[in-house]
């Protein structure tokens, strides 16, 4: 039997160097929350999404955070896979829920949405 992904809608990758990558691709899905918005939903629009979101609901994680967004993916890096864990906690949750996308999107910083 496969293994349930804890780190679903993303993906975790081991670096082999102490460092892990949390990998969020599928946009699918909350593309027509970004559109309503008039912003792009790919990897820089999470970017600001999920800057907001631990802003908002888990802002000692800011300093174990790194990002490394692009068009395509988005990217947070880490030390502490704990942090990665609770990061994809929080995209799954704007993912399922449009009102907190919607409020995380309001509170992004624009520069990061770009």
């Amino acid at each position: 039997m496969a293994k349930k992904n804890e780190f679903a809608p993303c993906q975790l990758i081991d670096n082999e160097d102490g460092t892990y990558s949390l990998i969020f691709t599928d946009f699918d899905g909350s593309a027509a929350v970004f559109e309503e918005m008039d912003q792009e939903g790919g990897g820089y629009g999470w970017h600001g999404v999920v800057d907001a979101l631990v802003r908002m609901k888990a802002p000692k994680l800011k300093k174990r955070l790194d990002y490394d967004p692009e068009a395509g993916m988005f990217v947070a890096l880490s030390k502490d896979k704990e942090a990665l864990g609770q990061v994809a906690e929080l995209i799954r949750n704007a993912v399922n829920d449009p009102k907190l996308l919607k409020e995380a999107i309001k509170k992004a910083d624009p520069e990061l949405m770009d």
